[in-house]
């Protein structure tokens, strides 16, 4: 590597505040009508320089990144001083020269940490999701019977819900039982199909150093399908992050504005809100409070959430929420609540155990009106990390949730495998380059939670596959 060549990027820019206008050439082999000379002097008396012998520049001598990552070291030394065109190429090349700088006990982290610098990151992620027909069939030879006297009393005679004449096949009687039941049939009989899509998301993220203890973060996020022509225009774009969050006390920050708000291990809620939050970061303890309005799927309900993570031991760790959902309805008391453990059972096992709760509460007849939950578990083998690339894991879950009012959560599921069901998956990842990861993941032997015994509800499974890059 040319010494000319890893100034021409850090010199062009960087006059770090000196002036070299009446500033003394300390190198011998540097002519004044040179077309480095300003940069070199520059850079000679801002201390970043130093020469070969205290006399000779020597720029056309090839160096090793060694000697690279020295000058760029000390450029960083002098960042501060340096503005925000200046401060990005000193930090292109500490990233180049990472390895080196971490020899030199120099951290990359201590560069972004400087004030003024701007920091960009980002995913892209290209997935296809399969999910397969529902199948209902009904015993109508015990339908009935079963309804009145709760027991079968018949040979079975299975049929599927859609070849059921209607509506001569079973006559409804005024037991509550059999009109629940009823319902549930004439709903089984509409056929959901099966389908599959493609889609891709792109988000990109500005996070910027306001001060020393206030930071802003922009980001915005892109999602649209693979589809026709025509049909281009069902790709949305919005803003899905806007926030200021400042240090008000050691260990205790405050965040302000759009944020993504993560109840719990998601399931209930996790994503997009409007609103602030208070945290604190302790050593092994982690709380936060906030209020704040859902953005996706919800956007009239408000939510007031505490929430606490703990450090059991170096292995385990437990986390717990409590939140009260404004609705908009005067006589009705929402709460959500949950708890979770977290383990690391071996250097390549993980597992998780969670429970979320959703509690409705009439305050004019003082009457619980809902209060589904949901059991979610997974085991994790292996590590797969998107900087190591062959990385990989392998994992099982299991979910198990009542049918609950409200969810907009992080499972992978979708359709009816996310509520009143009980449902395996498993799925396998994999990094197959530097910050690019392929991940499967695969539903099976999935049931429907309500289902009665004359009622058999085959729910179509789920086939997700999706290619996910970060920067």
């Amino acid at each position: 590597m040319k010494k000319v060549k890893i100034l021409a990027a850090l010199a062009a820019t960087m006059a770090v505040g000196a002036t070299c206008a009446f500033a003394a050439n300390p190198f011998a082999d540097v002519p004044t009508d040179s077309w480095a000379y300003k940069s070199v002097v520059t850079l000679a008396n801002s201390g970043i320089l130093q020469g070969v012998d205290g006399t000779h520049f020597q720029g056309n001598r090839n160096i090793t990144r060694y000697e690279a990552a020295e000058i760029t070291a000390k450029a960083m030394a002098h960042a501060d001083r340096a503005n925000a065109q200046q401060r990005a190429v000193i930090n292109k090349l500490a990233h180049e020269f990472a390895g080196e700088l971490n020899n030199l006990g120099v951290r990359v982290a201590n560069l972004e940490d400087q004030v003024g610098t701007v920091k960009f990151s980002g995913t892209f992620k290209a997935e296809y999701n399969y999910k397969g027909a529902q199948k209902t069939e009904i015993d109508t030879a015990n339908y009935q019977t079963f309804l009145v006297a709760k027991k079968v009393k018949k040979t079975p005679v299975w049929k599927a819900a859609a070849d059921i004449p209607q509506p001569n096949l079973l006559e409804r009687t005024s037991v509550t039982r059999a009109a629940a039941a009823a319902n549930s049939r004439d709903a089984a009989v509409k056929k959901i199909t099966g389908d599959d899509s493609y889609s891709y998301t792109a988000q990109l993220t500005a996070t910027a150093k306001v001060s020393d203890k206030t930071k802003a973060v922009v980001g915005f996020k892109y999602k649209g399908e693979f589809v026709k022509n025509g049909d281009a225009d069902k790709a949305y774009a919005h803003v899905n992050v806007a926030n200021v969050q400042t240090e008000v006390a050691d260990r205790v920050s405050v965040l302000a504005g759009r944020y993504n708000l993560t109840l719990g291990q998601g399931y209930i809620y996790d994503d997009t809100v409007d609103g602030a939050e208070v945290q604190y970061g302790g050593k092994k303890v982690e709380l936060s409070a906030g209020y704040a309005k859902l953005k996706a799927d919800y956007p009239t309900y408000k939510v007031g959430y505490v929430q606490a993570k703990a450090a059991v031991c170096d292995r385990v760790a437990v986390g717990a929420y409590f939140g009260k959902v404004m609705t908009g309805e005067p006589n009705l008391r929402t709460q959500v609540y949950g708890a979770s453990v977290q383990a690391k059972v071996s250097d390549q096992v993980k597992a998780l155990v969670s429970y979320e709760k959703y509690k409705e509460y009439k305050t004019d007849t003082h009457e619980t009106k809902s209060k589904p939950a949901s059991w979610y578990g997974k085991v994790t083998y292996g590590n797969a990390d998107f900087a190591t690339p062959k990385s990989w894991d392998i994992w099982v879950d299991y979910l198990q949730a009542d049918d609950f009012a409200m969810v907009n959560g992080a499972t992978w599921r979708s359709g009816n495998l996310q509520k009143d069901v009980k449902s395996w998956g498993a799925g396998v990842e994999y990094v197959f380059a530097k910050h690019a990861k392929f991940q499967l993941q695969q539903s099976f032997a999935s049931k429907k939670k309500s289902d009665i015994k004359v009622i058999n509800t085959k729910l179509g499974e789920q086939t997700k596959a999706q290619v996910v890059f970060v920067f």
